[in-house]
C-alpha cells in the first residue's frame, strides 16, 4: 500500500512531498480543496484532527505536523537512503534537534515577521499588525539565521551531507524567499538555500 500524503500546493505539506521525492518512495498525493473545506471533512479529521495539512498515512500509522512526518520518514526510510543518520550517535541527535528547531524556532519567528513586519500577500492588514511583534520576531529570526550561518561555515549542509534535516529548515526559507525575504546579511545561508532549491526533488515537490 503506497504512502498517502494529504496536502495542497505551497503549504507545509510541500516539505513532506520534497522528502518523499528525495527518498524515492512511491506515494499518493491527495490534494485537498480548501475552498470546499475538504480539510474539515470527518474522514480527513480522522487522519488529522486539527483539520490542517499535511497529514500522512503509512500503512496502519497516521501522522500530522510536517516536522513529525519528516522524523518518521527519516527514521523509517532515510537511513538506508543516506538521508538520515542511523540511531545511537551524535549525528542522529543533531538531525532530530535541527529538525525540531526548524519547526519551533526558525519557521515561527520568520512567519510572525512576515505577518507583522513586511508587506506581503500573507501579511496582516496594516491596522491589525503589531510593530512590537514584528520587531521582536525579526530580532529572534536574525538570531536563528546567525546560528545557521555559523553552522554552515563548517560544512555545506546541516550535518555535512544533505539530509531531511536540511529540508526542515530550507523549506521555511524558500517560503520566505517567495515573499521577498532577503538573506543578504547571511551569504552562507543564502548559498545553502540555493543548493537545496537546485535539487531535482525540490523542483518536483508540490
Amino acid at each position: 500500500m503506497p504512502i498517502k500524503l494529504y496536502s495542497w500546493p505551497f503549504s507545509s505539506g510541500t516539505r513532506v512531498a520534497w522528502a518523499l521525492e528525495e527518498l524515492g518512495i512511491p506515494y499518493e498525493y491527495i490534494a485537498l480543496d480548501a475552498k470546499k473545506q475538504q480539510h474539515l471533512a470527518p474522514e480527513y479529521l480522522a487522519v488529522n484532527p486539527h483539520g490542517k495539512v499535511p497529514a500522512l498515512v503509512d500503512g496502519s500509522q497516521t501522522f500530522f505536523e510536517s516536522g513529525a512526518i519528516l522524523l518518521h520518514l527519516g527514521t523509517k526510510y532515510g537511513v538506508e537512503k543516506n538521508l538520515f543518520p542511523a540511531g545511537g550517535g551524535q549525528a542522529r541527535a543533531d538531525a532530530v534537534s535541527w529538525t525540531v528547531w526548524a519547526m519551533t524556532e526558525l519557521g515561527p519567528y520568520m512567519m510572525q515577521y512576515l505577518y507583522h513586519g513586511l508587506d506581503t500577500p500573507v501579511s496582516f492588514k496594516k491596522e491589525d499588525r503589531s510593530k512590537a511583534a514584528g520587531d521582536y520576531s525579526l530580532m529572534h529570526f536574525n538570531r536563528q539565521l546567525e546560528v545557521l550561518e555559523a553552522r554552515l561555515g563548517k560544512q555545506e549542509y546541516l550535518l555535512g551531507a544533505f539530509t531531511l534535516a536540511d529540508i526542515a529548515a530550507a523549506s521555511w526559507l524558500a517560503i520566505g524567499g517567495m515573499f521577498g525575504l532577503k538573506l543578504d546579511r547571511h551569504p552562507r545561508v543564502a548559498a545553502w538555500c540555493k543548493r537545496c532549491a537546485e535539487r531535482p526533488a525540490f523542483k518536483r515537490a508540490q
